[in-house]
């Protein structure tokens, strides 16, 4: 790596004249001062911090974050302040924040608690220079071979418990990939080899299934929606190792499944392709992610779905738009291209988990804070719904307590149970992936010191302790003993106060919907099936007729049916009405009921009453659809 094909790459890039000449005056500096310094690894510090800055260019960070990388480590106080002055202050500030992480760490001899509150600060505070430090150590990572054995397993370590994991949480996919890939590499180079043989020797074929996969799928979406672009997504190492200890499986039954991304226009296309693959192909159960109406924490935003092809492998395709997908790849760097560097409400959320893992400095010991990153920053989430639709992530084996917790202190200190996609559950119960959540509470309830072994989550347990110390002080008989009583619920879209434990269902005679006046009638079986109130059949049942009523909110995904006219897109039509009506889609399937006629069924997470009849208002207007019923 020289000046001439840095520069040269930087323009590839699309950096801006005048950035270029920034980058040639920083580059002729470095070199007067580095070239002659040598790392272990045989080459010189300018060489080093040349790729440095490569990387932040090849991530299209902005003009400050290169600088600074060029300018990273092992400058004189004298080269440092002509910095200040040619470059300005900003840049000077990022060197300087990124030289007081190195010096905890160099000091202490290895990452620890001192050190990862130093990082978790200045991400909040700039984190710019955390993008500095990740491509520092993707670059000392790429050179790491030349260094004793148990040095390269301790920075590998290091890598996949902190570095990795931080830059998933800023977005940084391309960064991330690489890191976890070198280290898995250093930690484990037999399976690492394993897994690399395997590619070699499958990719013809794997290349074969995908090409075949991308030929149906561009036949069924010729000159109905426009493809930027569609290709198979590349396979990381790490990745397929991590799936492979998941899912118990092979390495020839987890290649049976096809990664394939596909980018359109807007974010409308990508509702309309959607719904084109699921009316052609068959739906995986299970597959369909929304995380265009429920990003992630990091803001990651795409659809992802799964389907199986006439061949009978599976696709697993993601959909997204040419910004999703730099959002995606680069994070926090397509974030400053878009947005600027304000403190908007977006980036204040992607950077939001930081500030409850901080918060834990001010009671918690070393040891306890080590342990709260590494649960709450650093391990295995998974994400998981209010009943109103609105996304929580929590660590992996969250329990309803972490659940409650995560909500209010107050909601914690006060539950008793849960319900989960509609069941009554415990306290303890664990949730996984996708569960609609909701908090069930009673007022004499009050948090136990058992609690504590209950969560999962740092931050649950900070606020179990904080609330026994202000209800220890309080008498023991302000509160009544009691044993809350937990049945399983009965009904979803209706109930009945009179009879609160009736199971209360929708009449298929007539199909009553959200928000229409109905009655009920109580059979002998103690369930209560609900009518309009105008229903031919409910009216010869007059003298078993008892008061019913729409419930205001919902816990968990609703089930609704449209009957249509078949044609060509309704599918991708009905979705985009209901996912623009700001409803997240659990389920979408559509079958055809004879020649001319379709029938598609959804789940969906309403936010309360007035929604769902918003919903069947919209969907009454799209083209060709006959009838609208729930389940």
């Amino acid at each position: 790596m020289d000046k001439d094909k840095f520069l040269a790459q930087s323009k590839l890039f699309g950096y801006r004249e005048n950035f270029l000449q920034n980058f040639s005056n920083a580059i002729d500096l470095i070199e007067k001062e580095l070239k002659e310094k040598k790392r272990i690894s045989g080459d010189t510090f300018f060489e080093h911090n040349l790729r440095i800055g490569l990387i932040l260019v090849e991530n299209k960070s902005v003009q400050e974050v290169v600088l600074a990388g060029l300018f990273h480590g092992h400058l004189s106080k004298d080269v440092l302040n002509v910095v200040k002055e040619k470059f300005g202050d900003e840049v000077y500030s990022l060197i300087k924040e990124v030289e007081e992480i190195e010096d905890i760490k160099h000091r202490n001899r290895k990452l620890d608690a001192e050190a990862l509150r130093k990082i978790f600060l200045t991400t909040l505070t700039d984190v710019r220079v955390i993008l500095v430090k990740l491509a520092n150590k993707l670059d000392n990572l790429r050179t790491v071979t030349a260094l004793p054995k148990n040095t390269q397993e301790r920075v590998a370590h290091e890598v996949l418990e902190i570095y990795a994991p931080l830059a998933y949480r800023l977005g940084i996919d391309k960064i991330k990939t690489e890191l976890e890939d070198l280290a898995f590499r250093i930690l484990s180079p037999r399976k690492y080899d394993d897994i690399i043989n395997f590619l070699k020797e499958s990719g013809e074929q794997r290349q074969k299934n995908i090409v075949e996969a991308i030929r149906v799928i561009k036949r069924v979406v010729h000159e109905r929606i426009s493809l930027v672009s569609i290709d198979g997504r590349p396979k990381q190492v790490y990745s397929i190792y991590k799936k492979l200890k998941k899912k118990k499986t092979s390495l020839n039954k987890l290649f049976d499944l096809l990664g394939i991304r596909i980018i359109v226009s807007t974010e409308k296309d990508c509702y309309s392709l959607l719904g084109l693959l699921h009316e052609v192909f068959e739906p995986i159960e299970g597959r369909l992610k929304d995380y265009i109406t429920n990003p992630k924490s990091n803001l990651y935003r795409s659809i992802h779905t799964g389907v199986k092809l006439p061949n009978g492998k599976v696709a697993e395709i993601q959909i997204r738009t040419p910004e999703m997908n730099e959002f995606a790849e680069e994070g926090i760097a397509a974030h400053w291209r878009y947005k600027g560097m304000s403190s908007e409400q977006s980036f204040e959320k992607k950077i939001a988990w930081l500030r409850g893992i901080l918060d834990l400095q001010k009671d918690e010991g070393n040891k306890e804070f080590l342990e709260a990153a590494r649960v709450d920053v650093f391990g295995d989430s998974i994400y998981c719904y209010t009943p109103k639709g609105e996304t929580k992530e929590l660590p992996k084996n969250a329990t309803i307590l972490d659940f409650a917790y995560s909500v209010h202190e107050e909601v914690g200190n006060h539950s008793v149970g849960g319900r989960v996609n509609g069941k009554f559950v415990p306290l303890k119960y664990i949730i996984t992936h996708g569960d609609v959540v909701e908090v069930v509470t009673n007022k004499n309830q009050r948090p136990r010191r058992s609690w504590i072994k209950l969560v999962k989550s740092s931050k649950a347990r900070q606020k179990i302790r904080k609330s026994l110390k202000k209800y220890e002080k309080l008498p023991a008989l302000y509160f009544r003993t009691f044993k809350p009583t937990i049945t399983e619920e009965q009904g979803i879209l209706v109930e009945s106060e009179e009879f609160p434990n009736a199971f209360c269902v929708l009449a298929k005679c007539c199909n009553p919907l959200p928000g229409e006046d109905i009655v009920g009638i109580l059979t002998k079986r103690k369930i209560v099936s609900t009518h309009k109130d105008d229903c031919r059949l409910a009216k010869k049942e007059k003298e078993r007729w008892v008061p019913v009523n729409w419930k205001e909110s919902f816990n968990q995904k609703i089930k609704f049916f449209i009957n249509a006219h078949e044609r060509s897109g309704l599918l991708a039509d009905l979705l985009h009405t209901i996912a623009t009506a700001g409803f997240e889609i659990k389920e979408a399937k559509a079958k055809l009921v004879d020649l001319d006629h379709a029938q598609c069924n959804f789940s969906v997470i309403p936010r309360n009453l007035e929604h769902l009849k918003e919903l069947v208002n919209r969907v009454n207007k799209v083209k060709g659809v006959t009838k609208i019923f729930f389940e």
